[in-house]
Formats: C-alpha cells, structure tokens, sequence
C-alpha cells in the first residue's frame, strides 16, 4: 500500500446522516438465515406522487425538473409547475381513454416532458410501461422484435414518444395509430401534443379519484433485461413504488434540511432511474437536472459539461462512469473544488468497482476537501422496485454492498459447493408479487415461503461480525463447471483481474475452452494506458491492443494473479485485449454501462476460438486482426 494510500485511509469521512447499521439473524436447523435490518417502516403514502402535495406548500417555486433545450440552456419546471402539470395530464389521459386496462408506453429517451407524463400516469392510476429506447433507435429486425415482443405483452393504449420524427420507424413498426401517439416535438397529423395535453383544464373530480385508487393497483410494466428470449414486464404496484423510495430514505436519521440537488443519466427504463431518480424527487422535493451525457466514449463530455454548472448534493455512476469522471477530477483542480462543494455522498452499482479507482477517489476526496467522501454501492432488482440492499455507512471496504433496507428480509441459503457463499432471496413490501399474464414464470420465480429468487450469492464481509454487511459473490447463472467437476465463480475471478491489472484493463469478460481453461477478453483504457506506459500515447486502438510493451506488462500482471492458484478454477491462462469496444446493439453493452459476459462471448465467438486455438506458452494472447 503506497504512502498516499496511507494518508488517505487515516482522513475522517464526511458526515452524511446515515443511520447507525443494526441487524437481527434467525438460524434455522437446516443452515439458512433469516436476516433484517433496521426498523420498520412507518405509515407511508399510498403513491409516490402524493408527496408533491407537502413540497407544492413549502416550496412550490422551487425549480424541480431542469433540462437543457435545444439551444444549450438551462429550462425548469417549478414544484408548482409540476403539481399542476401531473394534474392536467391526468385528467387528458382519462379523456382519451387511458385506464388501468388501457396503460400507457413510452418510448424514449430521459426527459422532463417524459418524468410529467410518468407521475402524471401514476397520478391517474394508469399503468406506465418504459421501454428501453435502444430497441426504437437502433434499428434492424432484431431490435425492433424486442420492440414488439415488449409493447405487445402490455397491449398500450397510448405511446409517448419525445420526438415523433425520430421515432417514426419504431411506430410504423408497431404499426401504433396517430390518435394513440403522443409527441412532444414533430407530431404527425393527428397524433397528441405533449404540449396541449399538459395544458387541460384540470378536471375538478381528478384529485377526488386519484384519493380512491388502492395501493395494490399496477403502477408500472417494467422489463427485465437480458440477451436473448422474451421479455418479462414485471408488475409493480403503487404500493410497491411507495415502499421502495420510503426504505431509501430510511437509511437516514432525518430528512435533509436544504433541498437536494442531482445531476443524474440513469435510464428511466431501469429500475434504479425510473423510480428511485425520479420518486426521490418526489420524496425530498428536490432538483433534479436531468443529464443528457452517458458514460461512455464521446458522450461522457456531455455528462462533464453539466457536472461544470452542477455540484450534487449525491451523485450516482457506474464504475466505467467514475473511472472517466476521475480522470477529469485528477487534471482539473477547479472542477474537483466544484465537485466536491456540495457532495454527501457516491453511490454505484451495475458492476464492481476496483480498488484502484476507489483508493484514487479518496486521494482527489482528501486533496479537495480534507475528508474522505462516502463511495458507497446499492443492490436491488427489476422486481425489488428498487433497492433491497444497501451500505449506508462509512467503511473502507471496497465491495461490500450492505445489510437489507427497513422492512425487507434476506433469506440466505449456503451453497453446498462453496462453504460461506449465500443464495440470497428477498421478500418484502417493495417485492412485485407477479410478471404480466405469466403464471408459469411467476410460480417459477419465488420460493415456497414467497421470497423472491434473485439468482445472486454474497459472504458476509466478517462473518464474526454480520453487522459489517454482505459482498456481493456473483451470480449463478454466470458460474460455470469445467471438465475437471470443480466450478468456476466468474465474479470473483473477474474481480481479481480487474484490480491486478488496473488502471490497464477497463472491462472484462471471463471465458472458457468447455475443458479445463480459463481465458478472459478485455478491452484496456486507452488514457492510462498511456500514463503508465508513455510510449503508448497516441497509438490507434488498432496498435495499442498488440503493442509489445502492454501485453508484456499485462504478462506479468496476469502472471501475479495466478501465482500461487493450483486449481484449475482460480487460474485465467489466457488474455486477450479487444480492440472494437462493446456493442449496445448487440446487447453485449447495457444502457446503464454494464457488460453482458453471455453475449460478448457469443458475438465474439471467433475471438474466444482464437484464445484457447493452441498451446501457448504466453498468458496474453494477440487477437486475430
């Protein structure tokens, strides 16, 4: 550990407010434990939507949905705004036919027309459905199938979309009627303004309605992700979205003072966008700046460019996403300054964050400030309506990705091949109790006591010690069993990879030769590449993936992971450094960053041939030109 490292770790944290970490553990006689966390939770509102009505009399002009225009600037809508906003579009979905049997899709991409139209649905107990926008704008067969196999499973009777022009292959596609599409920009003859609809006379029985709906209505059609097959749309009630957003809350001794401020990018298709963004909102009347930027090559500038004019009060990325804000952090003093002015606290999730990038942030956190700032992860499912599990407190332990929030239960079930590695289940009043018209997928999907089957393992991080929270231990449908019986656990493999070889390698997928071999593909950061190595600078992806000088380097590193590993399973013999980065559209890259190990190893079926094609005497593999 380097002396700056050192110096760091002896800096205090930033008070955040979180509430001090309690947990309770029934053991069962068959081994499997019953774990809660925190207290329960008190009388919360019937739908996220109703906590408009305490901020719409505390600060009803308080901006609450900011945007860039086409031009470049900052446009608002105020808590007042909104309030009547949600309220007019409720009472137009009523008027053309929307119900809670006629729901409502979108279509596109993050937007404050799109957040309106979504409470104002919620407000008018119509269902909402947000379809990943990938599938619209993509193009081509495949993308359009998924398209339809999603739109049909909730049969809508309207369709958002923000801009009919560049959306029109997705409707023709879907073959949707004018009269059921609404635009906000470009509406075809026929078709809804977005703009005359948020204008309609609110009607005077809408509030009186809204009061009658019970909790146990669908809210929302969200889908579940995944490279092949047909979409699941998972269920999830008002009742369900209230819990959700009260149990993140809860993770604090007390409400904030100030009115929050966030600059976030999350698809609201996602679970953790679509309803914790946007009901924390609602929860904290707080500001949200809606972020247009991505993390991702050539779109992440955006995402610089908004953080210049905004310092969050929290601030939420994927670890691809913090490894390119860092860089900015490290050669703009300025910027980390303004960065860092009104920061609480970082939240991640999507993939595992590397040692490296969370000992460089602490570095920027203390140069800045003189504190160490709270990085902290969060774990939840389509069909947890958002968080289950959650670290709220200040530890140094990279990993760990908490105990369960107020009122959800974990029933963990160790794994019989792997002492100390959980199957973790979750019941809860977050949890969705069904998918849409699937009876078969949904008796498929929970347990005999109802705790709903997430498929994920953890450890303890101290099992002397629960308190010190859960690690996340991969999931099992990404194990694998070599020919030799003995498995492999693809995470923590990939894990170890990952913080031996950073900052070199920025992603990576595990593979194997269906024997006994275990290889990976990775795609290096081009920027540190050259900060490690000057030589480097300027090459071409082309030339830097076959460079002498980095796959020397990435030779040793690769030989240092496995030095010591006897067994087949802890050992990655070979490496290869890609040069194409991955595809969204062919779903080997999310929209939220994460990378699909199922489908780079399928698409790049060539490359994985070539890994393991013949004996070598070398760790690190040329890919094939």
């Amino acid at each position: 550990m380097t002396s700056n490292v050192m110096e760091t770790i002896d800096r205090p944290f930033r008070e955040v407010g979180f509430r001090e970490p309690t947990v309770e553990i029934e053991r069962r006689g068959d081994g499997t434990l019953i774990l809660k966390s925190g207290p329960p939770l008190p009388p919360t509102r019937a739908c996220t939507t109703d906590w408009l009505e305490h901020w719409v009399t505390v600060r009803p002009a308080s901006p609450m949905l900011v945007q860039r225009n086409h031009e470049g600037a900052w446009e608002s809508w105020s808590v007042g705004e909104v309030w009547d906003a949600i309220r007019s579009l409720a009472t137009a979905l009523h008027r053309h036919g929307a119900s809670q049997d006629a729901p409502l899709a979108v279509l596109s991409e993050n937007s404050s027309a799109q957040a309106l139209i979504t409470w104002g649905a919620l407000y008018a107990g119509v269902p909402i459905a947000p379809v990943s926008p990938a599938y619209s704008l993509l193009g081509g067969e495949g993308n359009y199938k998924r398209l339809s196999d999603a739109v049909s499973l909730v049969k809508p009777h309207l369709v958002f979309v923000e801009d009919a022009r560049r959306f029109a292959g997705a409707l023709d596609a879907l073959g949707v009627p004018p009269e059921r599409v609404i635009a906000v920009e470009h509406a075809a003859p026929g078709m809804l303004s977005f703009a005359s609809l948020v204008k309609t006379p609110i009607d005077p029985d809408v509030e009186a309605r809204h009061r009658e709906l019970p909790g146990d209505l669908a809210a929302k059609y969200m889908f579940t992700s995944g490279s092949t097959g047909m979409p699941k749309a998972v269920v999830q009630s008002r009742s369900n979205l209230a819990a959700a957003q009260e149990m993140t809350a809860r993770v604090f001794k007390k409400d904030p003072e100030d009115q929050p401020e966030y600059l976030e990018w999350l698809p609201w298709h996602h679970v953790m966008g679509g309803n914790i963004v946007l009901n924390r909102i609602l929860r904290f009347g707080a500001t949200l700046y809606i972020d247009d930027g991505k993390p991702l090559p050539g779109r992440f500038d955006q995402t610089l460019k908004n953080l210049a004019d905004v310092a969050p009060s929290l601030y939420f990325n994927v670890p691809a996403g913090l490894a390119m804000l860092l860089a900015a952090l490290e050669r703009d003093e300025r910027f980390a300054q303004h960065f860092f002015s009104r920061l609480k606290y970082v939240y991640y999730g999507g993939a595992v964050l590397s040692r490296d990038l969370y000992d460089r942030f602490q570095q920027i956190a203390v140069r800045t400030t003189g504190e160490r700032v709270v990085l902290t992860s969060v774990f939840g499912a389509t069909e947890s309506s958002g968080p289950a599990v959650t670290q709220y407190w200040a530890v140094d332990d990279v990993g760990c990705i908490g105990l369960p929030v107020s009122d959800v239960t974990l029933k963990l079930l160790e794994d019989p091949n792997l002492p100390g590695r959980y199957e973790m289940r979750i019941k809860g009043p977050n949890i969705i109790e069904r998918y849409l018209d699937a009876p078969d997928k949904t008796a498929a999907a929970f347990d005999e006591e109802g705790f709903y089957m997430l498929g994920d393992a953890v450890r303890f991080v101290d099992p002397e010690r629960p308190v010190a929270g859960l690690r996340f231990a991969g999931r099992f449908a990404e194990d694998f069993k070599l020919a030799n019986g003995t498995w492999v656990r693809t995470a923590a493999l990939r894990t170890r990879l990952i913080d031996a070889c950073s900052p070199l390698v920025r992603e990576a997928v595990i593979s194997h030769d269906g024997a006994d071999t275990i290889g990976t593909l990775a795609w290096p950061d081009v920027g540190a590449c050259a900060k490690i190595l000057p030589e480097l600078a300027g090459l071409d992806a082309d030339e830097l993936v076959r460079h002498p000088l980095l796959l020397q380097e990435l030779e040793r590193r690769l030989a240092a992971v496995n030095a010591g590993q006897k067994g087949a399973s802890m050992r990655i013999e070979r490496l290869m450094l890609l040069e194409e980065p991955p595809s969204m559209q062919h779903y080997e890259l999310t929209d939220k960053g994460s990378i699909n190990q199922r489908a780079v190893n399928e698409r790049r079926r060539d490359c994985v041939d070539a890994l393991f094609a013949a004996p070598c005497r070398k760790h690190v593999v040329v890919s094939p030109a």
